[in-house]
């Protein structure tokens, strides 16, 4: 009886440790690709880590804790940065987190964007037009009174500078519940696809966005095996200058990786950085004249724009040969570009496209989504 009775009052200790100190039961859940967030389960609380979510930052992590709003918040949670989940009210700084929401089709939920002009989602554009869903500025004219006056269940946030950070504390200060969103920082298409697992757990959708990500990993991995036993590699430039300075991916890039998996030999591929890099106009142009193909050519929309930015570029054969490509096929009236939105959560349309410009050998049957023939 004694035994009994002790090992009772284990169990009640135990089971009361367990209600207090939720964060004692984490069970780490890996990512396949992506290496800027960490999902861990506590029972029926999420943790999920950013780390360092601006370019350059090092040893920066934002820890956020969504919390069902069916439960109390534990005491040992208090200061931290919660969520109530699911979010229904989303305000959204930038169109690639639309792009994210719309795959899991729940876009009726943002209530807000950064820039409204730049968005091609339908059913957001249908509510800024009908006044449902706001303009709240962006980086230093960020409407913040419009922002508490919205109450958003969650401001999803993005920054390319440390400047962002002001921002989020801002924010805070104000109760305003936001997270930030690094996934453009990845280098490889899936590890940026990978955070819609992300973006779905804070409308309680896991296992939704689980299986969509994976069907993504199936037809992003058959193609890419598929072009792999091509003997062809076409050697493959990218972007267009401003003024007297060309900014081209690094060779580590997201784009030097897509490239890479779509069977293309990308000009830079030896440059060890995973960011741009800047080259001079003249360099850049010598380099250019061996390439096969020409792609991601800013906002031209015809060979005789290219000419008339400069016209040094007529001695480039990709363009003497009209082998060059845009991802401007699906342009708004206010200039919004499909491929900003939606290519992040799409790798799989992305990749389609470049194998079909690179191999239309080996992809016959396919119409491009986001890029179209410059002629």
């Amino acid at each position: 009886m004694k035994i009994n009775i002790l090992l009772l009052f284990s169990l009640i200790l135990g089971l009361l440790s367990c209600g207090n100190q939720p964060h004692k039961q984490t069970i780490a859940n890996s990512n396949q690709f992506a290496h800027g967030f960490h999902i861990a389960k506590m029972g029926e609380i999420t943790r999920l880590d950013v780390f360092n979510p601006w370019e350059n930052a090092r040893n920066f992590v934002y820890s956020y804790y969504l919390i069902p709003k069916s439960i109390a918040i534990p005491d040992s949670l208090a200061n931290r940065a919660i969520i109530r989940t699911p979010v229904e009210k989303v305000v959204v700084l930038s169109t690639t987190h639309i792009g994210f929401i719309q795959k899991l089709g729940i876009e009726s939920s943002i209530i807000g964007v950064s820039g409204k002009d730049f968005v091609s989602n339908p059913i957001v554009r249908k509510g800024i037009d009908e006044g449902l869903v706001h303009d709240v500025g962006y980086d230093q004219n960020l409407n913040y009174e419009l922002l508490l006056k919205l109450k958003p269940d969650l401001v999803m946030a993005y920054g390319i500078g440390s400047d962002v950070a002001a921002h989020l504390s801002k924010m805070k200060e104000l109760n305003i519940p936001v997270v930030i969103n690094a996934e453009y920082l990845e280098e490889t298409p899936l590890g940026r696809a990978e955070w819609l697992l992300f973006v779905a757990s804070f409308y309680n959708q896991d296992d939704h966005a689980q299986q969509i990500f994976n069907e993504i990993v199936m037809e992003y991995d058959s193609m890419k095996t598929l072009v792999s036993s091509s003997n062809r590699k076409p050697l493959i430039l990218s972007g267009l200058p401003y003024k007297d300075n060309w900014w081209v991916p690094g060779g580590k890039s997201y784009m030097a990786n897509m490239i890479a998996d779509a069977g293309g030999d990308y000009i830079w591929k030896e440059n060890p950085s995973r960011e741009s890099f800047v080259v001079s106009l003249e360099n850049a142009i010598v380099k250019a004249t061996q390439a096969d193909l020409w792609i991601n050519t800013g906002q031209t929309n015809s060979i005789q724009e290219i000419l008339e930015s400069d016209e040094r570029f007529k001695i480039i054969p990709a363009l003497q040969q009209k082998m060059v490509f845009n991802d401007n096929k699906q342009m708004n009236l206010t200039g919004g570009n499909e491929v900003w939105e939606t290519g992040a959560a799409n790798p799989q349309h992305l990749l389609r496209d470049l194998i079909h410009i690179f191999h239309p050998e080996i992809m016959t049957d396919s119409a491009f989504h986001y890029y179209q023939k410059l002629n």
